[in-house]
């Protein structure tokens, strides 16, 4: 279960990249790269123009163009999370039920790449929260559980730093969104547009393995375990700002169920994140006290897989 629970955080970590990257492009004034008209600028020009502009929803394949450049503008940033993880697990008949919350703040930095979290996990009906901070620096990876710091051996830490790089492009997530144009809604409020889908089938099968599949990409359990899955349904709400095109709030649902070691697992995942406080950080450097206090953690030997 806790090398389940590890892929879902890697799920989580997936689907905010995937909003927020940057394309290796140079950043212009406004979070727009040039040539692309600011917002102010799309909106400016003789009144008849204007008035079509303010009047007109874009589609959603015109709001993917905006969001992608717009994205390239994007430095850094922070966001809170709220996940819930509703598991069933099914064994010889028998039914067993587990829920998962976790409240997960985030900061990070896309050049070069740099994350530091907060997460506090609590399961209902049991007492205590557990509580986990993490920097991921290319200084190294270091993890506090309780009053301990953790660092990831040189090995370890590559693969994960290129990882978040690979995920950190926003091109190639948005491409993704792309494909399923046709089944995106937008919709407006206030100063936001939403564009929302209700996914399943062969549609959601396909872009969920896409986006899922880079966060096991580097280990092969975990790949194996992505292949098991039986991703049902996937809801989607992802709202921007109209003025920068900057995400502000993430919503997915899914609904997937498996088989691992003899067990049935049936799961629902809900994730609310807000994102804010864009291109305020410059890095995220990992204190000296941490540095210095911190203790290497041993890698597991490679077993075979049952």
């Amino acid at each position: 279960m806790k090398k389940w629970n590890v892929f879902m955080m890697g799920i989580v970590l997936v689907l905010v990249l995937a909003a927020c990257g940057n394309n290796d492009a140079e950043p212009s004034n406004g979070g727009t790269t040039e040539g692309t008209p600011t917002a102010n600028e799309q909106t400016s020009g003789n009144n008849e123009d204007v008035n079509e502009t303010e009047q007109q929803t874009p589609t959603a394949e015109e709001l993917l163009t905006r969001i992608t450049e717009a994205s390239k503008g994007i430095q850094s940033y922070s966001m809170n999370s709220k996940i819930e993880q509703n598991l069933t697990v099914t064994m010889d008949g028998q039914e067993q039920k587990q829920d998962v919350n976790m409240d997960m703040k985030t900061d990070l930095v896309l050049n070069p790449v740099a994350a530091y979290q907060e997460i506090k996990t609590s399961m209902p009906g049991q007492e205590g929260t557990q509580e986990i901070k993490q920097y991921i620096t290319e200084d190294g990876v270091y993890t506090q559980m309780g009053d301990a710091w953790m660092s990831l051996p040189e090995e370890a830490t590559a693969p994960l730093l290129e990882q978040m790089k690979n995920q950190s492009n926003a091109g190639s997530q948005f491409e993704q969104l792309s494909s399923i144009a046709n089944d995106l809604a937008v919709e407006e409020e206030g100063d936001i547009y939403w564009l929302k889908a209700n996914l399943s089938g062969d549609k959601v099968k396909e872009l969920a393995t896409t986006m899922l599949s880079q966060s096991g990409a580097t280990d092969p359990q975990m790949a194996a375990m992505m292949q098991q899955m039986n991703i049902k349904s996937m809801d989607i709400s992802y709202s921007v700002d109209k003025e920068t095109y900057y995400p502000k709030d993430l919503v997915y649902s899914m609904n997937m169920d498996m088989d691992m070691e003899g067990q049935a697992l049936s799961i629902l995942m809900k994730m609310d994140s807000s994102l804010r406080d864009y291109n305020k950080m410059e890095s995220i450097k990992v204190p000296q006290d941490v540095i210095d206090n911190a203790v290497e953690q041993q890698m597991p030997a490679e077993t075979a897989t049952p």
